[in-house]
């Protein structure tokens, strides 16, 4: 380990008490190798659960690094304050969980107000063919100082390195697959789903646009006149603002005119309560726009609660369910598919036994661990053979 720093330094764009896949990937990968490297951690706002012996540095009040770009002023003693913390503990590895983080720290080896030989290191949690020309514009003029680029995705993956390739750029790709966590790695057989003559559907995820929750909305409807009574919904939905909250009770206060208790709608909850929402439900959907998906993390928790998973055409998602005949794209599609495993109980039991069977083999949390610790195996002992030599 670094006696006089830390060996590797996270930073996110978001507080780790905060929901999101960014937060919770960070907070596997402080838990998986804090007993071998020395760790800091840069996000925004305090850490309600610190680890022991990982160094966290709350450099701002706000919870989010987007709540500060609105004032400039705040952003720039934003941006000094990480390049303290850089200079004086001289990590080894910088590791960036999203976007805006990452163009700070390169911001600040482009202007060598960091030292170059920091391995910067980016996890891309965004799908490339999501981004518009300009955004992508930015992110090429940073990543002249990007060392190793990191997907959870091969379809992820491929845009970016062929984008990439194009423009002669000289990097080291993995390829990580995200993972539920500790959490969901065992299955708790006698917990299992409840009554057996009720479907239970569920949706999850954040309030956002290209998350496509009308369609969301209209599968629930269309199964509802077709099962009636046999059928219940459940959604948990993450809300980042005032103007999400407010959509969202909106349409749960529709959804509860339609189903009235055979509807469930949770927001903001914690994962031990996504756990059992996972428990609960026979069928998960995830309705995101075409394209807009770079993995889809709760398509794997889902799984690792014998569940049926479908998706749309989002993008990682499709290689994450791992089977074309669970990928729809109309409400019409999504309620037929659902029609058939109900009618078919033998069907719907195999469906749910392939998933558990999935995540364990390609989502498991070791794997997730293994290939981070072997990347920064790679990376710092060339670095630490470097110092030797000198």
């Amino acid at each position: 380990m670094n006696e006089n720093g830390v060996d590797i330094l996270l930073m996110g764009d978001n507080g780790l008490d905060t929901v999101g896949g960014e937060q919770e990937s960070t907070k596997i990968i402080i838990n998986g190798s804090k007993d071998k490297y020395s760790l800091g951690v840069i996000q925004p706002g305090k850490v309600s659960k610190p680890k022991p012996g990982v160094e966290y540095f709350d450099l701002t009040e706000h919870t989010r690094i987007k709540h500060l770009v609105k004032n400039p002023l705040d952003f720039i003693r934003y941006i000094l304050k990480v390049r303290k913390i850089i200079n004086d503990k001289k990590p080894k590895v910088i590791h960036t969980q999203a976007q805006v983080s990452f163009f700070i720290v390169a911001l600040l080896k482009k202007f060598r107000l960091i030292s170059k030989d920091n391995h910067l290191i980016h996890t891309e949690r965004g799908l490339y063919t999501k981004y518009n020309k300009p955004f992508k514009q930015l992110f090429f003029f940073f990543m002249k100082e990007l060392n190793t680029l990191v997907t959870t995705t091969e379809f992820n993956m491929k845009y970016w390195r062929e984008a990439l390739e194009v423009k002669r750029f000289s990097l080291d790709y993995k390829i990580i697959e995200n993972t539920a966590g500790d959490l969901f790695e065992a299955y708790d057989e006698v917990v299992g789903k409840a009554d057996e003559g009720i479907l239970t559907v569920g949706f999850a995820g954040r309030y956002t646009a290209w998350k496509n929750w009308p369609l969301a909305v209209e599968i629930s409807e269309k199964l509802d006149k077709v099962l009636g009574d046999s059928l219940h919904v459940k959604m948990a939905i993450g809300c980042l603002d005032e103007k999400a909250l407010e959509e969202t009770k909106a349409m749960y206060g529709k959804l509860e005119q339609t189903f009235g208790s055979r509807f469930d709608g949770k927001i903001n909850i914690n994962l031990e309560e996504m756990d059992k929402f996972y428990y609960d439900i026979d069928v998960f959907i995830l309705t995101s726009n075409h394209n807009t998906e770079s993995f889809g993390r709760t398509l794997v928790e889902a799984m690792s609660r014998k569940t049926i998973v479908l998706t749309t055409d989002a993008g990682g998602s499709v290689e994450v369910v791992g089977n074309k005949n669970n990928v729809h794209k109309t409400a019409d599609e999504f309620v037929d598919k659902v029609m058939e495993f109900f009618k078919n109980k033998n069907e719907m039991a195999e469906e749910k036994e392939r998933n558990m069977r999935r995540v364990r083999e390609v989502y498991s949390l070791e794997n997730n661990l293994s290939k981070h610790l072997e990347m920064y195996e790679e990376i710092i002992g060339d670095v630490y053979s470097e110092d030797v030599k000198i």
